[in-house]
C-alpha cells in the first residue's frame, strides 16, 4: 500500500485559476477539499480581505499518494518561480486514515 501524505497549499487568491489548469494538465488533484477567502500574514503582505489588506488567499488539502505529492511540488515550484511576488505556503506531511 502506497504511504499517503497530506498537503496545504495556501497562494494568494489570483493564482487561483493558474493551480486549477497546472493540476488539470497534470491529471492530479481530483480530490481535495478547498478553502475560498482565506486570511493570514506569512512573508509576502496580509491578505486580510480588509480596507488596508484587500487581498486573499486560497488553501487547498488534499491528501494523496506521494507519487502525486512530487507532481504537486513541482508545479508549487514552477508558480513560485513565476509569481515571485505572490505568496505561495506548502506543508506535506505524512497522513494515516482509519
Amino acid at each position: 500500500m502506497e504511504k499517503k501524505v497530506r498537503i496545504e497549499i495556501i497562494y494568494s487568491q489570483a493564482l487561483d485559476e493558474d493551480f486549477i489548469a497546472e493540476f488539470s494538465k497534470a491529471g492530479i488533484v481530483h480530490r481535495y477539499t478547498k478553502f475560498n477567502n482565506v486570511t493570514g500574514a506569512g512573508f509576502n503582505n496580509p491578505h486580510l480581505g480588509d480596507d488596508v489588506w484587500p487581498q486573499l488567499n486560497m488553501m487547498y488539502l488534499i491528501f494523496c499518494g506521494e507519487d502525486e505529492a512530487e507532481k504537486i511540488k513541482e508545479i508549487v515550484s514552477r508558480l513560485r518561480e513565476s509569481y515571485k511576488t505572490e505568496g505561495i505556503a506548502c506543508f506535506i506531511s505524512s497522513a494515516e486514515e482509519f
